[in-house]
């Protein structure tokens, strides 16, 4: 008889480990997936990239009124300057690329107050990036014509003015979103 009063309290045991286990399981899932929505999508980590950015920013333009310089009054030594700019550049365009992955990543966390505005952000953060490989391009351009021509000069400027816009764009989207 002891033997059939056991059994169904190992039953109930059971259910009740199951239960236990069952409960913990989920608590572990749900503190996996918080911890984890935080450490690949925190606002704060696009913000910041955003300010690296613009202090890049204000690099390349120092750096740019030393290319405009050069290319205006000493063409054969405007090489190292322009060398100089494009890795500006090329550092502006991966910090965009991985603003646009945490701002991907905010998204799809669900981190926003605003979704169009940060989809704006987005859209706008590949834009700047495509500008700036534009940039880029006029940069190295240039330090390959001799003598510079005047045309690719003004491509570049053309391309810095729409990379601006760009940015002045993803900065508003971004203060919205």
């Amino acid at each position: 008889m002891s033997h059939a009063t056991l059994a169904p309290a190992t039953s109930v045991q059971r259910k009740r480990a199951g239960a236990l286990i069952s409960s913990l399981r989920g608590a572990a899932l749900a503190t996996v997936l918080l911890f984890s929505a935080g450490a690949q999508a925190d606002p704060a980590v696009a913000a910041q990239i955003l300010q690296t950015i613009r202090y890049e920013r204000q690099v390349f333009d120092v750096q740019m009124q030393q290319v405009n310089w050069y290319l205006d009054h000493d063409p054969s030594h405007a090489q190292t300057a322009l060398i100089m700019a494009r890795i500006e550049a090329v550092k502006i365009d991966a910090k965009l690329k991985r603003l646009v992955q945490e701002n991907l990543a905010s998204r799809d966390a669900g981190q926003y107050n605003d979704l169009q505005a940060l989809e704006r952000a987005i859209e706008y953060g590949r834009t700047a990036s495509q500008r700036i490989k534009f940039v880029e391009v006029y940069l190295q351009t240039l330090e390959i014509e001799r003598p510079p021509s005047a045309i690719t000069r003004q491509m570049l400027n053309t391309q810095i003015l729409l990379f601006n816009m760009s940015m002045q764009q993803l900065e508003q989207a971004m203060a919205q979103a």
